[in-house]
């Protein structure tokens, strides 16, 4: 009872936390020792460290009521049992990989517990190389390659995140879940398909451990030396400098100039009739050149080749009539009115054409006049007789036009939504056009032109034109719209601006495989032990993921939001998932002590003792 009064007496002011421990003692309700930190009263000055391999550590451990010795237990820098009021577990050089610092405390003769520090030991790779794999040299574009990224001896590689760079680009990144605090090797990949614009370009990929709050910030990041990448391309002819008529004057000659981007650098040459090849890039036309001339540019990734029609005029320097126009350009079942006029008298002149004919007259001038032109192959001539011996003549050079009938575009042999990555084959299909060699079939995604078709087939009727273009999807082109159009650049004597007709929108749909969001799912989340936290998983895919958390070995929880406490495993892991595939992120769950509710939970207790000590 003399106890129960001092006690008591005690108890009306502020009691001590030596008191409040004496107190439990006495009447036996302490439970320090079950070796949780909010149950064990001794406080680290840090709940978790993370050290670079072979670096140093220092973390303090104090006690909170009387004891009879305390120490740390550790495979390296272990301190024997002491009775101070503060210790050091101190490493200068800390080579161990699996270390447990235990910071142990005797409160009797017969009962210890003891708080273990959560410690993480990193290291950064020896080396991050870049390399291609199964090949060497340059590559040709629209091929697809595979990048390899190897990160050698890196520790812990739960925490390793890879990422891939084009430039300033980031590409792709790459996050893992073993669980190994020793260092391991990694090799991630990354397939590529370049394009002409990407000659030059500089890839590398970057080795970064994300360690959490209590790691090195900036995280530690190693890089690989760059890759630069050389694209072979098949050439590609400058149209501004080659149009695709070009008039001489007869008597006189003209230098046309074919130039050509290409990697390899193109060799150039000009193909005039059928055995006929002039191998430059200056070509010399005149009077005795073939109507139509091709120039063709060619390295050992491919060939393109552009029409040139050869348009001769100044016939009347040799016959004495002119034309109003050289060339005229019409549209099929339009109209179309022509004059000839002579420069010298003349007994008789007049137009020979199965449309539009003028019987021979002494007039000077006569007009070749076609209301509703229907005729493709048409050759009008106008015809003079200088006397009663001697005719010339002077041929018209028409393009009768027809715009399609329709141009559509289709996926070939898919229905349905596209898969992120996988490669289809667009079709473009152009219905009842001419003439055919001066079309251009035109690739879009949204406003974006993609590719060009141009057509040498020497054709007058209307023909129907197949062109397909190749795609390989990313999640970026879910609802992107795809179309083709139809131009007819028919030269500087028709319409302005080109004629040309597109195919509805075809707006295609790409599944792809979640994306967890990393900003709102941190990889070590803390929770108070005898408190809850909730935390969320947030993924992005299509179709849309199912989220799920595995807890231990059979433990899964359907849900977005988990809530998590001292219970929970030391590592859980969300997992978003849809039919594309997988993807998961570990979360490691680590519990703190709450002091504050260790100190309230004793003062109620000491509450109890006075209220039974006066009843």
């Amino acid at each position: 009872m003399l106890l129960q009064k001092q006690t008591s007496s005690e108890l009306k002011g502020n009691p001590s936390t030596s008191e409040v421990w004496h107190i439990q003692m006495l009447i036996g309700q302490h439970d320090y020792c079950t070796g949780a930190q909010a149950e064990c009263p001794v406080q680290l000055s840090q709940q978790r460290v993370v050290v670079r391999y072979r670096g140093s550590v220092a973390v303090n451990c104090s006690p909170s009521v009387p004891h009879i010795g305390m120490g740390w237990e550790a495979s390296e820098g272990a301190v024997p049992k002491t009775s101070n009021s503060l210790i050091t577990w101190r490493v200068s050089h800390l080579t161990e990989w699996d270390i447990r610092p235990v910071c142990y405390i005797n409160v009797n003769h017969k009962e210890q517990c003891q708080v273990e520090l959560s410690i993480t030991i990193y290291k950064t790779p020896d080396s991050v190389s870049i390399s291609i794999v199964n090949h060497t040299g340059p590559m040709i574009a629209g091929r697809q390659y595979e990048l390899q990224c190897d990160v050698h001896d890196v520790a812990p590689v739960q925490y390793l995140t890879v990422k891939w760079y084009k430039g300033q680009t980031l590409l792709n990144q790459t996050y893992f879940t073993e669980d190994s605090k020793i260092p391991v090797n990694e090799t991630v990949t990354l397939l590529i398909r370049p394009v002409r614009a990407d000659n030059g370009a500089q890839y590398r990929c970057e080795a970064q451990l994300d360690l959490g709050a209590e790691g090195p910030q900036p995280p530690p990041k190693e890089t690989s030396d760059p890759l630069y990448i050389t694209v072979q391309f098949e050439p590609i002819i400058n149209e501004n400098k080659l149009p695709s008529v070009v008039p001489v004057f007869r008597g006189y000659s003209e230098e046309i100039v074919c130039e050509a981007e290409g990697n390899p650098k193109p060799t150039i040459s000009w193909i005039l009739g059928t055995n006929d090849i002039v191998y430059n890039e200056v070509l010399t036309i005149s009077e005795s050149t073939p109507e139509n001339v091709y120039c063709v540019a060619e390295n050992y990734v491919g060939t393109t080749t552009r029409k040139v029609k050869v348009f001769v005029q100044g016939a009347q320097a040799e016959c004495p009539v002119q034309l109003s126009q050289q060339r005229v350009v019409v549209r099929y079942r339009g109209s179309v009115a022509v004059n000839c006029s002579p420069s010298v008298p003349h007994k008789g002149m007049g137009w020979e054409a199965s449309e539009g004919a003028v019987p021979m007259t002494r007039d000077s001038l006569i007009t070749w006049r076609v209301s509703h032109l229907t005729e493709w192959d048409i050759r009008p001539v106008c015809y003079i007789n200088v006397n009663h011996k001697e005719q010339c003549q002077v041929e018209l050079s028409i393009t009768i036009y027809k715009t399609p009938d329709s141009v559509s575009i289709s996926i070939v042999n898919h229905t349905g939504p596209m898969i992120e990555g996988r490669q289809y084959q667009l079709q473009c299909d152009v219905h009842d056009v001419a003439p055919v060699q001066y079309l251009t079939v035109k690739w879009y995604k949204g406003q974006t032109l993609l590719n060009q078709t141009y057509f040498t087939e020497d054709s007058k009727i209307p023909v129907n034109e197949t062109v397909t273009l190749l795609i390989r999807p990313v999640r970026a082109d879910n609802g992107a719209q795809y179309r083709c159009e139809a131009q007819l650049d028919l030269g500087a004597e028709g319409p302005q601006p080109p004629p040309k007709e597109t195919s509805d929108p075809l707006y295609i749909t790409v599944q792809f495989e979640p994306i967890i969001n990393e900003n709102k799912l941190p990889s070590v989340v803390p929770v108070f032990r005898g408190y809850s936290e909730e935390i969320v998983c947030e993924a992005e895919g299509n179709p849309k993921p199912t989220i799920s958390w595995i807890l231990g070995t059979n433990d899964i929880v359907y849900n977005e939001v988990l809530t998590i406490s001292e219970s929970t495993p030391e590592y859980v892991s969300c997992v978003a998932e849809n039919y594309v595939g997988t993807t998961t992120r570990k979360v490691k769950v680590f519990v703190q002590g709450n002091y504050a509710f260790v100190s309230f939970f004793l003062f109620l207790q000491i509450a109890t003792i006075t209220i039974i000590q006066f009843a």
